[in-house]
């Protein structure tokens, strides 16, 4: 599979951006089922196992503007195929609903808003800007 460009994610975020507003950072993470979950699934039957679990998780492509943190749900790991946007203004972001934690593989972010809640994780290894560009959007959403 290609390496996903900074081209192509720019061309994923345009439609979504305001006039004047440009991505600082960007990154790609994902949400997967409960770890109880994929042990029984995989331990009914490992192959319809696992493909539940791929149809179960949610990848996500995080851009962070100067004044929004916009999260694009997409079906796979292309940065095009978007089947929901959801924004959050970083003034209605505290530290009182955000939260950012990064482990030795993956930075958790966490958005405790009622109406639009959010978690994922973004591994370290998916491209060598990922953990920083993840890091640097936690501090912005956190802080």
């Amino acid at each position: 599979m290609a390496k996903i460009t900074d081209e192509q994610i720019e061309e994923a975020f345009a439609p979504h951006l305001h006039e004047g507003e440009s991505l600082r950072h960007w990154a790609y993470g994902i949400k997967q089922p409960n770890m109880l979950l994929i042990i029984g699934l995989i331990a009914l039957c490992v192959l319809p196992g696992i493909i539940a679990i791929a149809i179960l998780t949610k990848n996500y492509f995080i851009g962070l503007t100067d004044s929004r943190l916009i999260v694009l749900q997409v079906k796979g790991i292309k940065p095009g195929d978007v089947k929901a946007v959801t924004e959050y203004s970083l003034s209605e972001l505290s530290s009182a609903n955000a939260s950012t934690s990064t482990g030795g593989l993956f930075t958790h972010i966490v958005i405790k808003d009622e109406e639009k809640p959010f978690k994922a994780k973004f591994h370290r290894a998916f491209s060598t800007s990922n953990r920083p560009n993840a890091i640097a959007i936690g501090e912005a959403v956190a802080a």
